[in-house]
């Protein structure tokens, strides 16, 4: 295998809105943060929005170095058999679907995944995991995080790859209502928030996985150290590949 000379692609995760006003208005536009888009080039990649759309194939997404799974609405709770509650968001089942579907084929052909906010919850729920449903009613102890982005501390496991970005606490900037409740399959939690929420996740086995509960893309130099991880992650795997292709 040759050594990589071209900047990595990674696909980022994008939701659908209907434009308000303009010669466009009623349409359906693709949108994604920008602030995703530019800490990805600042850490060397090159961005490829992703739009819910048919499912990718495996070796349609195995042209991809990595994926981005970005902040968002709610998921749809039907999809894991609860009712909805009047403190959810309204959902958007066709782009869960899309960013399941897209997290296991990842998952499937080796594709380093980092998980954001949203894209922390979609990977917890295809791994068969759980969610509170809103904080802090859920959790008393954890701060409201859900009305506008709020700095917490995450207290992070010595032993993970997120503690060689960050060192073992962190102040980050959280912005959400919903967060993990348990964690099943082939995951580990390895970041908390005193309160005992978990922040972050990693996998056990196979290519990198990082989701964090919070906004890197607005962390600045700690956020960027995020977004390095996954291209970390990235020339790991690559290194692997062309030890075995030597073997």
């Amino acid at each position: 295998m040759a050594q990589r000379t071209r900047r990595p692609l990674i696909g980022v995760t994008a939701g659908t809105r209907t434009m308000m006003s303009g010669a466009w208005e009623g349409h359906e536009a693709v949108v994604v943060n920008e602030h995703y888009v530019r800490a990805l080039r600042e850490a060397g990649a090159r961005p490829v929005v992703l739009s819910p759309q048919d499912p990718w194939t495996e070796e349609e997404l195995a042209e991809l170095d990595g994926l981005v799974l970005t902040g968002g609405t709610d998921l749809d709770p039907s999809a894991w058999g609860e009712e909805a509650r009047p403190t959810d968001m309204t959902p958007d089942p066709a782009r869960d679907a899309f960013e399941t579907a897209l997290y296991r084929t990842a998952r499937a052909v080796g594709v380093p995944v980092l998980g954001i906010c949203r894209g922390l919850q979609i990977i917890t729920l295809a791994e068969g995991g759980r969610l509170h449903r809103h904080l802090p009613e859920d959790v008393p102890a954890h701060p409201a995080t859900g009305q506008r982005p709020t700095q917490v501390e995450a207290e992070i496991d010595a032993d993970s790859d997120l503690a060689l970005a960050l060192g073992t606490a962190a102040q980050v900037t959280a912005f959400h209502h919903q967060g993990v409740r348990e964690v099943r399959g082939d995951l580990r939690i390895v970041a908390r928030h005193a309160s005992g929420l978990p922040l972050a996740v990693e996998a056990t086995s196979g290519a990198g996985v990082i989701a964090v509960q919070w906004h890197p893309e607005i962390d600045g130099s700690d956020g960027a150290a995020v977004f390095e991880s996954l291209l970390t992650a990235i020339r790991h795997r690559d290194v692997a590949a062309r030890t075995r292709a030597l073997v």
